[in-house]
């Protein structure tokens, strides 16, 4: 992403913040999420070397608030679309209630469609704010619980993990899993480290021992306050095979002399609740995560679309942060790819909290033309909502 300041009227400006400016970084953080300030100096200082955060300064001088401005890609439809996260929106506590968030994430807005990416994505503390922005809920971040005695004991056992190599495997039966689903991101390498620190990394070699592996498991054990036993806590697993997938199942099941129940991230239900044989798995936590749309041409020729579907459809949307994204656009599908390009009319109307959650699949336009985010004549609707059909789109990890 480019390091370059956004003008948003005579009295503010979004910059890339200084090095000798992760101090005061860190202590604005604290005051807004928590936790010692002195502890958040050396992460706040590596993040501004890797240029990704971001300050709203005044013109005589103090920056009033922060946020993280990192570009990720995603993976939609089986390709990756240009994305950018925003996160750690901090707010000095003497400068709230003066509209410095608001003001920070309009910079931001503009400084992502600047910069090429297709979509903006966000954990919300406030959904409230974030909706005036544009943004609207996309997608599920999710945590599910199996009770160990109801893992039946199915699948080959899974081996330690040992040595870089078989972290290498891991990362790549992570990367070709996460092309599987609808919206996992490509992991960052600090991600990959907080993986990593799991007590327990096990895997699954092949049947014809081919130096891949077919599944991992990396989890820690965690004290059940109710009862002597321990719970599974998965940081994080993935599958390319059914094999691997029953052997993740049977693994919960070998515990289970010692182990209440596992948890698990991922999509609910997951694959592997195939292989349970009652519906013993629920929901244990989790939030929505929230879309906006940005450079819209570059987030349609970046998603995949139905194989099958080909056709057009122009339609226009309502932006008031960002008029170049308001069209009107014509959508064109072919072959599993999209292309926007003007148009001049429009048979459907979006609102641009619409966009996030239509281009995600989450909601489908019929849905969000009863919310009173979409308009137009049904059949328009109706291909918009063929178009951008997909399984559930969930992400993996926090940001």
């Amino acid at each position: 992403m480019r390091r370059v300041a956004v003008r948003l009227r005579p009295m503010t400006r979004l910059r890339p913040l200084r090095p000798d400016e992760a101090p005061e970084a860190a202590a604005r953080w604290a005051a807004s999420f928590g936790g010692d300030p002195r502890e958040a100096v050396e992460v706040h200082q590596r993040r501004i070397d890797d240029g990704e955060l971001y300050g709203l300064e005044t013109d005589d001088g103090p920056v009033v608030g922060h946020c993280r401005l990192t570009a990720v890609g995603h993976w939609l439809g089986g390709r990756l679309v240009p994305t950018q996260h925003v996160a750690a929106v901090a707010v000095a506590p003497e400068h709230r209630g003066r509209g410095v968030a608001r003001a920070m994430m309009r910079a931001a807005v503009e400084l992502g469609a600047r910069g090429g990416a297709g979509l903006s994505l966000l954990f919300p503390a406030t959904s409230l704010l974030y909706r005036r922005l544009g943004y609207e809920h996309a997608g599920t971040l999710s945590r599910h619980r199996l009770e160990a005695r109801h893992a039946p004991l199915v699948g080959p056992p899974l081996r330690p993990a040992h040595g870089e190599a078989d972290w290498a495997a891991v990362r790549a039966c992570h990367d070709a899993f996460a092309a599987t689903l609808h919206g996992p991101a490509v992991r960052p390498p600090d991600r990959w480290e907080q993986l990593r620190a799991a007590a327990y990394h096990f895997v699954l070699d092949p049947e014809d021992a081919a130096g891949w592996i077919e599944a991992y498991l990396l989890y820690d054990h965690v004290s059940d306050p109710d009862d002597w036993r321990h719970q599974l806590a998965v940081r994080d697993w993935a599958s390319v095979t059914p094999r691997g997938l029953r052997a993740i199942v049977g693994m919960v099941g070998r515990h289970r002399s010692m182990v209440t129940a596992a948890t698990f991230p991922g999509v609910f239900p997951d694959l592997w609740t195939t292989f349970i044989d009652e519906q013993d798995v629920r929901e244990v936590g989790g939030m929505w995560w929230m879309a906006r749309g940005l450079d819209l041409p570059a987030a349609v020729a970046g998603r995949g679309f139905p194989a099958g579907l080909s056709g057009s459809v122009t339609f226009s949307v309502d932006d008031p942060l960002l008029p170049a994204a308001s069209g009107p656009w014509r959508l064109e599908v072919d072959a599993g790819h999209g292309r926007l390009s003007p148009a001049t009319g429009a048979r459907a109307r979006l609102d641009a909290r619409a966009v996030g959650p239509l281009f995600t699949g989450f909601r489908s336009p019929r849905a969000l033309a009863l919310a009173g985010l979409a308009a137009g004549d049904a059949a328009a609707l109706d291909w918009l909502g063929g178009a951008f059909a997909s399984p559930a789109p969930v992400l993996l990890d926090f940001f």
